[in-house]
């Protein structure tokens, strides 16, 4: 369709709803190669609104590498808000990509980015809305393959009958491989074609269920955007983004990311800072982020940040990074990030006494703490964000006391030394096991224990004036548990929920918990049951198919060792044996 047809087609639709430059594409930056010309078409979808989406690092990476194959196109569709989607409908139209304004059966692969579980619903909306049916088993041999990836894809099952085929672990080489042999097996019946796809390394698909080895990606200069399409209009993450390092050796027993992405896996320092310097250039960002689960991990970081902070003088261009472990925190690099903004520091502690980081092996102490919050007000930083997880495996009420604890003795050091009082934000997040994780097996904390810890925090605050809590809504935190270790079950839930009109639940102002219980309630599915249920260690696991190299043996005597308050050695400082190395032939790699 030519932009002209598009925009007679359409016209009446983007008149009439809110930020129509969300839908017309042709963004700078953006490949727009000829529909007709290339072999392969590939559809990334990414199931949440385009501000979102077109920030998402792991989308820029598959369109990048995608495109700069010659016979290869990846064009991009964002779910559309809900005015959108309702004049669609009415106006009997499809959804579209974005920059061919091809419909997405046109594609031979139309791949969805799994970022959050509360996503479930809005990808099975935009199969409907894309022509394609929603359950695997009633497409044709002329609908195009439906492929999942990202993080959520650790458990295939609550997202099996709908899906065709997933992709594990890294996405850069085996996209493109699938992407390939999908064209090659055009003319193959769907379920030999699926069959055939099963057998590539990193892909799992639930017609023909097996264990599934993650596939690991070597971090490439050739293999790092340098460029991606500039939003008309600003973006969650309005910025160029450059990733220095993949996995995280602390190996935090709550987190899924660390133990997903190991081997850790650093960028070189001359290839990051040539990185920075092509992305900026090209896009005209006047803000770049240094990107990784643990930035000032890097053993390159503080010369790094030297180098291009010297390179970008005078010239606007800021540099952030995500927050900064308070053992390693360091003032230089602080004051290298800031520039001349200070606006705030960001610190995660995880949890507000000693025993209970020791139970989630977040290895700091609370002198490390304070020593790094302290060093940055005594240099000009009057704002500081706290990170805080609630509703843990081993969790009391001191540890809960421990949080405000922390922060009244951050209080007092200042009063000692004649320091300002910072103003505080603690983000509170609730806790949801994860698979794959030591903290797979635990139980999560039933809505009234959260809400009860929650009144529990606000009744300390009072006599603290400098601090403000945000809490995040533990009844969608309840969802997210669910589905993230949902097995068959879930499935129908997402169906029951989609078909009764649920869609982009990642926003508070979407999520209908009432429909949630009565649905659920109707399906025989009680989610706190669910939620709360502890799992044994020798229970199988509905992602248990899944295999990211960590051996699951491991992964217990970590849970075991969190009950004892017992913290695990990094595996930079030495092997852990979490087996990831020896079970997928791989090794980390570090730039020093």
């Amino acid at each position: 369709m030519t932009n002209n047809n598009f925009f007679n087609e359409y016209n009446c639709i983007l008149h009439n709803v809110e930020r129509p430059s969300r839908y017309i594409g042709e963004e700078f930056g953006s490949y727009n190669k000829n529909f007709d010309l290339v072999k392969g078409k590939f559809l990334f979808v990414f199931p949440d609104k385009y501000e979102i989406g077109i920030s998402n690092f792991g989308h820029k990476i598959i369109y990048d590498l995608i495109n700069k194959q010659p016979d290869l196109l990846c064009d991009r569709m964002y779910a559309p808000d809900k005015d959108f989607l309702d004049l669609i409908k009415k106006n009997n139209k499809t959804l579209y990509a974005l920059e061919s304004k091809r419909k997405p059966v046109e594609f031979d692969i139309v791949g969805f980015g799994l970022q959050y579980e509360m996503c479930y619903t809005t990808v099975l909306k935009l199969l409907e809305m894309s022509d394609i049916p929603v359950f695997s088993k009633d497409r044709t041999d002329f609908h195009p393959i439906i492929l999942a990836g990202g993080p959520c894809a650790s458990n295939p099952v609550p997202l099996s009958p709908f899906v065709d085929i997933f992709i594990i672990g890294d996405g850069e080489d085996v996209n493109i491989e699938v992407l390939r042999k999908t064209v090659e097996l055009k003319y193959l019946p769907r379920l030999e074609k699926i069959k055939e796809l099963a057998k590539i390394e990193g892909v799992y698909a639930p017609e023909f269920p097996k264990k599934t080895n993650k596939r690991i990606a070597r971090l490439n200069y050739s293999n790092h955007p340098i460029m991606s399409p500039i939003p008309h209009f600003s973006s969650v993450h309005d910025r160029a983004v450059i990733e220095l390092r993949r996995g995280c050796a602390r190996m935090c027993r709550f987190c899924q990311a660390s133990h997903i992405n190991l081997p850790v896996r650093e960028r070189k320092k001359d290839d990051i800072i040539e990185l920075t310097k092509q992305y900026v250039k090209n896009t005209g960002y006047d803000e770049y982020s240094l990107l990784s689960l643990s930035s000032n991990d890097h053993g390159q970081i503080e010369d790094i940040l030297k180098e291009l902070n010297c390179y970008y003088k005078g010239s606007g261009i800021n540099v952030s990074l995500p927050s900064q472990r308070a053992d390693k925190f360091s003032l230089e690099l602080a004051v290298l990030t800031a520039g001349e903004k200070k606006a705030s520091v960001t610190i995660a502690p995880e949890a507000g006494s000693s025993r209970m980081r020791n139970v989630i092996n977040k290895n700091l102490s609370e002198e490390q703490i304070i020593d790094a919050t302290i060093s940055c007000i005594k240099n000009g930083w009057n704002k500081i964000k706290y990170y805080f997880v609630i509703g843990l495996p081993y969790e009391t009420y001191s540890d809960l006391e421990a949080i405000v604890g922390l922060i009244e003795k951050v209080n007092l050091k200042c009063r000692e030394i004649g320091l300002k009082y910072p103003q505080i934000t603690c983000s509170i997040s609730v806790f949801v096991p994860k698979p794959h994780t030591p903290f797979q097996w635990a139980r999560q904390n039933s809505i009234i224990e959260i809400e009860e810890k929650i009144v529990f925090l606000k009744e300390l605050k009072k006599k603290i004036k400098n601090v403000r809590f945000n809490f995040h809504n533990p009844k969608m935190s309840q969802l997210e548990a669910y589905f993230s270790r949902g097995d068959e079950k879930s499935s129908n839930l997402i169906y029951e929920m989609y078909k009764n009109g649920a869609y982009l639940e990642s926003w508070d102002e979407n999520l209908n918990l009432d429909l949630y219980n009565h649905i659920a309630d109707k399906l025989n599915i009680n989610i706190e049951k669910e939620t709360t249920k502890e799992y044994q260690k020798d229970d199988i696991l509905p992602w248990d198919s899944i295999f990211y190299g960590v051996d699951k043996s491991w992964l217990y005597g970590e849970y075991e060792k969190a009950k004892g308050a017992i913290s695990t050695v990094p595996c930079e400082v030495s092997c852990n044996n979490c087996g990831v190395c020896r079970n997928l032939n791989t090794k980390k790699v570090l730039s020093c």
